[in-house]
């Protein structure tokens, strides 16, 4: 789907003015070009100038506050996160050519013959293309299509069922994305390398060191949580991240011993929760929060789960 094709759905909805959420690769140009297209459409735009992480974050009470019809979600696909006005979703594709990458770094592969092809949904419709070269060179290359999933190949940062679903077929992944978030969430889950191709970076890149670090950090922190006393539970309440906290909390006090304070919020940094007096960091929010983030926050943290299965 293009702008053109946006544009027609939101046509059909009636809409007036639209509520557009974007991730930050796009807060540059490329969302004001976005913004005047839709006004020459006659639309009117109201850009989210919030963090959008991913489809959990639907943000519909604020449109509807601000008077939108409509939101457009830029950059995600919809899995199933509702809101009280319509939601037209644009996975918006990069434009890239990641084969010049793939011949550059080959020999990385070196060890590996079978090949398990996930991504990031920025370059999902890439993969047949990187399928087809790297079976020209000789490689079985595995691609799964799961249920509840848009694109064959496509993980999250907190889905991952089209690389599990293929883990015992593989000698090793290939995620292609921009970084190592997407590879990174994939690794701590499995037990087959993970090589990233990044678009970005134009390279190949094993993080092994990457999961042994952050195995490292969970291990310290489950081991600090025993002797901790005041606890930071940390929740949301975006739509598609909400876990009410209060059974855990009188979890951590009545059979743990331990002081427990929920801390709430649209989006939980290092400088909202400074000051607080907490021993201990508990993350019902999205989890990846709990596994990429916990070093920023000066304090141990785990996610909800990782204490359940201590």
């Amino acid at each position: 789907m293009d702008l053109n094709d946006v544009i027609k759905k939101l046509k059909v909805l009636k809409t007036r003015r639209v509520f557009v959420q974007f991730p930050e690769g796009l807060k540059n140009e490329k969302i004001q070009d976005i913004a005047k297209t839709l006004e020459k459409e006659g639309f009117d735009p109201v850009l989210c100038i919030e963090p959008t992480y991913g489809a959990c974050d639907v943000k519909g009470d604020e449109a509807k506050r601000l008077q939108c019809d409509v939101i457009l979600h830029i950059g995600h696909v919809d899995f199933g996160v509702k809101a009280d006005i319509p939601v037209v979703y644009w996975e918006y594709f990069l434009d890239s050519d990641p084969l010049p990458i793939l011949e550059k770094e080959f020999d990385k592969l070196n060890g590996y013959e079978k090949i398990g092809l996930v991504g990031s949904l920025q370059y999902i419709n890439k993969l047949p293309e990187i399928k087809k070269y790297l079976e020209e060179k000789g490689k079985q290359v595995f691609i799964a299509e799961v249920e509840g999933v848009k694109y064959p190949g496509q993980i999250l940062g907190c889905r991952l069922k089209a690389g599990k679903a293929i883990e015992d077929k593989v000698d090793a992944f290939l995620c292609v994305s921009a970084a190592k978030f997407y590879g990174l969430g994939l690794i701590l889950n499995t037990s087959k390398p993970m090589l990233t191709l990044d678009v970005e970076r134009k390279e190949i890149t094993n993080i092994e060191h990457e999961k042994k670090r952050i195995q490292k950090i969970i291990a310290w922190n489950k081991s600090v949580f025993k002797d901790a006393r005041r606890i930071g539970i940390l929740t949301s309440w975006k739509k598609g991240q909400l876990v009410l906290p209060y059974s855990i909390k009188k979890y951590l006090e009545e059979k743990l011993g331990k002081e427990a304070y929920i801390l709430a919020g649209d989006e939980i940094t290092p400088e909202k929760i400074a000051g607080l007096k907490l021993d201990f960091l508990i993350c019902t929010l999205c989890p990846r929060v709990g596994i990429d983030d916990s070093e920023r926050y000066g304090i141990p943290m785990l996610n909800w789960d990782q204490i359940v299965k201590n």
